[in-house]
């Protein structure tokens, strides 16, 4: 038996009855000012995430309300310091054959097929054999790479959070890079510079875990995806250079170690988790890039799920203001 989805959490107001399957995104046990005990979850579904609470029974429901797990919900929806809430009453663990997989998990809005396409036509265009080499050794011959860019998030809340997002946020920043490459010549490398905008975010692809919800999985938590990105670059030009007759000289050591850097610079200051700040005019590009892209996807999903009705948003406390809003955006919000 398939449980219905007849209400999803962008679209509960304050006071209405809620009985409807969601996807647990994250789960805890707090303690209010009255010393009692009580569950915090977030829940999700195919529109967005919603908050709840869980008041009585916690013990029970504390084994069973785990992060990923679907769960069927009885209570009532309420608002709170400006943000919907749901109090649940009852809440019932489900199998994933009894709810419907599409409404519950992020919509996967992207054309997948027609990014990585003009992926591959940028790396067709490189002209240096090299980091042309390197670049399909990643993107063309390994099947698993292929297989989770295609499907990856790039990052867990603050941009492109949502499937296919890492693919659309490489993309974007080498047509970007492309474009300034032509600009600053012939100051700068152009192969160099898309090197580093394939690579750069790469290592997200085992940062997180995204079957689901997206979260950091062990690997991410201990190692993260700026070493993970080098450590591939690494792995792949020994695995070229074993390969006989794929490259004319085997990688040149310059061109391998400035590869690595423009991962390992692209946070571009040591206080952002960056390993190593930018040391050629390349990793410099690829950072100012990268983060410019990042905030306008960050910016414009704020504003897109922004639920102000007129011109300004609520405040965005990552920002520290609010944010004006043209009129595609309260097109796309109260339509």
């Amino acid at each position: 038996m398939k449980y219905p989805k007849k209400q999803f959490a962008r679209t509960l107001q304050d006071q209405d009855k809620v009985s409807a399957p969601f996807l647990i995104k994250y789960s805890a046990v707090a303690t209010g000012k009255t010393g009692k005990a009580y569950m915090n979850l977030i829940l999700t579904d195919k529109t967005g995430d919603i908050e709840a609470r869980i008041f009585d029974h916690v013990p029970k429901y504390n084994a069973q309300a785990v992060k990923d797990a679907f769960v069927q919900v009885e209570g009532a929806a309420q608002s709170f310091q400006g943000r919907m809430q749901i109090h649940i009453k009852e809440l019932t663990i489900l199998r994933e054959d009894e709810v419907e997989m599409d409404e519950l998990l992020p919509p996967s809005f992207l054309n997948a097929e027609k990014i990585y396409s003009e992926l591959k036509s940028i790396i067709a265009s490189m002209t240096d054999i090299h980091y042309k080499a390197l670049m399909e050794s990643v993107f063309i011959d390994d099947a698993e790479i292929v297989d989770k860019v295609k499907r990856a998030p790039a990052a867990k809340a603050m941009h492109h959070a949502y499937p296919v997002g890492l693919l659309e946020h490489v993309v974007s920043i080498a047509k970007m890079l492309d474009f300034l490459a032509g600009h600053y010549q012939p100051y700068v490398n152009r192969d160099l510079l898309l090197v580093g905008g394939f690579m750069h975010d790469l290592g997200k692809i085992w940062e997180l875990q995204f079957d689901k919800t997206t979260d950091y999985t062990t690997e991410g938590r201990l190692i993260g995806h700026l070493v993970m990105g080098s450590e591939l670059i690494e792995k792949k030009c020994q695995w070229l250079d074993a390969q006989p007759g794929r490259l004319p000289t085997p990688f040149p050591t310059e061109k391998r170690l400035l590869a690595k850097h423009m991962v390992l610079a692209h946070h571009g200051k040591f206080e952002y988790g960056s390993p190593k700040e930018p040391a050629c005019i390349e990793a410099l590009m690829v950072h100012m890039i990268d983060d410019l892209d990042s905030k306008v996807n960050g910016i414009k999903g704020f504003i897109e799920n922004d639920p102000q009705h007129g011109t300004w948003t609520l405040l965005n406390k990552h920002y520290q203001r609010f944010f004006f809003k043209p009129e595609w955006a309260q097109k796309s919000n109260h339509t």
